[in-house]
C-alpha cells in the first residue's frame, strides 16, 4: 500500500524514514521489576539503541511539520535477550485495523489509467472515516498540539495493549508511555516558521552534550470498558499509571545513519513477562516491518 502511493521503497523505510540514531541505558525500577517477569525490567541495566523519527514518508520531512515524531528502541539485556519497540508522539494510532490503515493509503494513490488521485478510492475511504469516526482522533490531536521543540520535550506512546506478567503470576493488560524529564515543549507558531526543516538532529545533540536526556517509562492500566484492542481511542488520563523504568539517552550519531538503520525494531516481545495483545494493528506489525526490511536490505 505503501508502494502504491510512493513507488518502489528500497532504500529507507516507508513510514518515519528521516530519523537520528542515539544510544543509552533503561533500567526498571521496583515496581516495573514487579509488575513484570520479563529480562527488560530485571532491575539490572539494560543497553539501549535509540531511534527518533520525523512522520511522513519523506527522508527530508520538514522538523516542523504537524506529524507524529517517533521513538523506537531496542533494549538489551546483561545477557544477550532483546526486545523492541516503536512508539510515536501521539497517544493514538490513525487507523484501527490494518485494513483500514490499508485503505487509508490506497485512497492516496493515483489511478494508473489518469495519473490523478482515485476519486472512487478517496470516496470510499471518506465514507469509511465517517462510519469509524475514531480514526481521525489522532488528526484531531495533532491539529490541536503543535510540534514538539525537542525530540526530547515530548511524550511518546506505545498506542498498543501489551499484557504484563508480573512476580505473582498475574497478568495484566497495559500501555505504555515514555515521558519527557525535561518536560512537554511545543513549537510557537512564530518558530514553526524560523526555525527550519533539520533542528531536531542537532538540538538532540547538544542537549545530550550538556547532560543525558531521560524520559520515565509509565504503565497504564485500563478501567472498566476500556477497549484493549483499539489503539485509535486513548484510555482516559484519571486510569491508575505507575513508573517502571528510566530511559536515559548518553550519546547521539554525529549524522545521519547509523547502527539504527538496519533494525526494524519488530521483536515486541519478551514472554511470558510482556506479550502481544490481541490489537490486530499490534499483531500485524511484526511481519510487515519484516517485508519493509528485506526489501530495503541489499
Amino acid at each position: 500500500a505503501f508502494e502504491a502511493v510512493l513507488g518502489p521503497v528500497r532504500t529507507h523505510r516507508p513510514s518515519h524514514p528521516k530519523g537520528t540514531c542515539a544510544a543509552g541505558h533503561f533500567t526498571a525500577t521496583p515496581e516495573g521489576t514487579r509488575l513484570s517477569v520479563a529480562p527488560v525490567f530485571s532491575g539490572q541495566r539494560n543497553t539501549a539503541l535509540i531511534r527518533f523519527g520525523v512522520a511522513g514518508a519523506n527522508p527530508n520531512a520538514s522538523d516542523t511539520a504537524r506529524g507524529t515524531r517517533g521513538l523506537s528502541i531496542r533494549f538489551e539485556s546483561p545477557a544477550g535477550e532483546v526486545f523492541e519497540m516503536a512508539n510515536i508522539s501521539a497517544p493514538v494510532f490513525g487507523a484501527n485495523t490494518p485494513q483500514a490503515l490499508v485503505d487509508g493509503l490506497l485512497s492516496r494513490a493515483n489511478d494508473p489509467a489518469t495519473g490523478r488521485p482515485n476519486p472512487e478510492r478517496a470516496a470510499a475511504y471518506a465514507a469509511y472515516v465517517a462510519a469509524n469516526p475514531t480514526v481521525g482522533n489522532q488528526g484531531r490531536y495533532l491539529a490541536a498540539n503543535a510540534p514538539p521543540a525537542s525530540f526530547a520535550t515530548t511524550p511518546y506512546w506505545g498506542v498498543n495493549t501489551f499484557l504484563f506478567r508480573g512476580q505473582d503470576g498475574q497478568v495484566r493488560p497495559a500501555r505504555w508511555v515514555f515521558d519527557p524529564r525535561a518536560g512537554v515543549a511545543r513549537l510557537t507558531a512564530e518558530q514553526m516558521q524560523s526555525m527550519g526543516a533539520n533542528f531536531l538532529a542537532d538540538e538532540l545533540r547538544g542537549r545530550v552534550a550538556a547532560g543525558p536526556v531521560e524520559f520515565d517509562m509509565v504503565l497504564q492500566f485500563p478501567g472498566q470498558g476500556d477497549d484493549l484492542l483499539n489503539p485509535t481511542v486513548a484510555w482516559p488520563d484519571d486510569r491508575p499509571r505507575t513508573v517502571v523504568g528510566r530511559l536515559t539517552v548518553t550519546s547521539v550519531e554525529a549524522g545521519a545513519g547509523g547502527p539504527c538503520d538496519p533494525i526494524s525494531f519488530m521483536i515486541l516481545d519478551q514472554a511470558p513477562g510482556i506479550e502481544m495483545s490481541d490489537d490486530p494493528v499490534l499483531q500485524a506489525r511484526a511481519a510487515s516491518y519484516a517485508v519493509s526490511l528485506s526489501r530495503r536490505t541489499p
